[in-house]
C-alpha cells in the first residue's frame, strides 16, 4: 500500500534508500521503516484536503 508522507517538522528525515525526504512530501510504499517513522512522529500523512463539516438534515432541505 502506498501513502503520501512528509516530514513532520523542520528536521531532515531520511528516506529508506538514504536520500533526504522532500519537504513537500513523497508517495512511498509503506514498509516497516515508514510505519516506524510515522509512529515516532518523524513523518505525517498528507491527506487529500481539509475535512468539511457534515451536512445536517436542515442543510439538505435548504440546499
Amino acid at each position: 500500500m502506498q501513502k503520501k508522507l512528509k516530514p513532520a517538522g523542520s528536521l531532515p528525515v531520511l528516506m529508506e534508500d538514504g536520500e533526504m525526504f522532500p519537504a513537500a512530501g513523497a508517495e512511498v510504499e509503506m514498509s516497516q521503516y515508514y510505519r516506524r517513522r510515522l509512529k515516532d512522529g518523524d513523518l505525517v500523512e498528507i491527506t487529500g484536503g481539509a475535512a468539511r463539516p457534515a451536512r445536517t438534515e436542515k442543510d439538505k432541505n435548504n440546499g
